[in-house]
């Protein structure tokens, strides 16, 4: 009887800690990005309490099902097709912000390895990457109960702006084999949930093209700009155009373009961002002896004015 007694023990039924889970449905509404055909989202899950987020990938733009646990949580989601964008603060949905490398004029550029001038005032702006584009957007927090399902719809919307420069009536473009550009006064990064653009300024530098024989046409993504403009503080814009020309010299023209990008295509919720400039001054190259004489070796500088 004795052995019995120390043999025995008291029953008691097994806990299974996937009883404490319960499907999501995600769904995403682009009316606020009709045109995004992302190759696919990703859904970060931040439960109340909790700073590691949970993370599902959904293929496409329709969404699918994630298993969570019981408890009070919110969704943040963004398109995952990207290559140059990167991500931080991942602890919490207020500090996810989404930013760039470092860069480099010459980098972006793509027309020459080193040695490319920066607008004045604008030396000491670091350089960063164009970003991808990107859409994003969180949901309402949402309970989840053991057991029973839950339906979470999130609207993606732009967190990426595309700046188009377009400069007509350029004489000598048959003689230019490279173009390029700078844009100052940018946001370093962008805040995933909010949409807000960060504190801080710097430049993009990017390739440009030439699209008949006397229209240049610049088109850079960028995160967005001045992070205050509502309190009244904007940054300056400097727009710096670099060419190359077939007899070997290199020029650069620098204009204020900040009254066009602080105008009608910069109000927010608007993801294009227009500037159109009036002439550029290239000079004809030396060709069999006539032509322009550049006077001193590298990039050679002009200022110009835009006609608004």
């Amino acid at each position: 009887m004795l052995l019995i007694l120390l043999c025995s023990c008291q029953y008691k039924e097994l806990y299974y800690e996937q009883d404490d889970w319960a499907d999501v449905t995600v769904a995403f509404d682009w009316q606020h990005a009709p045109d995004m055909e992302p190759g696919g989202m990703t859904v970060l899950f931040y439960r109340e309490g909790m700073g590691t987020p949970e993370r599902y990938d959904f293929a496409g733009r329709q969404g699918g099902k994630a298993r969570l646990q019981s408890g009070t949580w919110q969704a943040v989601a963004y398109n995952y097709d990207t290559e140059t964008i990167l991500y931080r603060g991942m602890e919490s949905l207020a500090t996810l912000e989404a930013y760039t490398r470092y860069s480099s004029i010459e980098e972006g550029t793509q027309l020459t390895r080193a040695g490319m001038p920066r607008a004045v005032g604008t030396e000491e702006e670091p350089v960063i990457l164009e970003p991808d584009p990107l859409c994003a957007a969180a949901g309402s927090a949402f309970q989840l109960v053991m057991g029973q399902g839950e339906n979470v719809t999130i609207a993606p919307q732009m967190r990426t702006e595309e700046v188009v420069i377009t400069i007509h009536d350029v004489p000598n473009l048959q003689y230019c084999t490279g173009f390029g550009g700078a844009l100052s006064g940018l946001a370093p990064s962008v805040f995933i949930e909010s949409g807000i653009a960060s504190e801080g300024q710097v430049t993009e530098a990017f390739p440009g093209r030439a699209i008949d024989d006397t229209t240049l046409e610049f088109r850079v993504r960028i995160f967005g700009h001045c992070p205050d403009g509502d309190h009244g503080n904007v940054n300056a814009h400097l727009l710096t155009v670099y060419v190359t020309l077939a007899d070997g010299s290199k020029w650069y023209y620098t204009t204020d373009v900040t009254d066009q990008m602080h105008g009608g295509g910069s109000a927010p919720g608007d993801d294009v961002i227009t500037i159109d400039i009036d002439e550029l001054p290239i000079p004809k190259p030396i060709v069999n002896g006539s032509g322009f004489q550049p006077t001193i070796d590298g990039w050679q500088g002009i200022e110009i004015n835009v006609d608004m």
